[in-house]
């Protein structure tokens, strides 16, 4: 998991290939990444640190990206 800068969005990677963009405040979910775009399963995230970019890594080793907008 890891916090967007400003502490209101959170991004979560899962075992069922999917990246998530939660809204801390109310749990609701506001972005979904994942399902055929990834081969593996999701073993880490990163936001960079302006909030305008998101990293996934797999376990089979490839790292996909994005631009976030919000």
């Amino acid at each position: 998991m890891a916090f967007f800068p400003d502490g209101r969005l959170l991004a979560s990677g899962s075992d069922d290939r999917t990246v998530r963009v939660w809204d801390v405040e109310t749990g609701t979910e506001v972005r979904l990444f994942g399902g055929q775009m990834f081969s593996g399963r999701i073993r880490g995230v990163a936001v960079s640190p302006d909030g305008e970019r998101l990293a996934a890594g797999t376990s089979d080793g490839k790292v996909k990206n994005w631009e976030v907008s919000r």
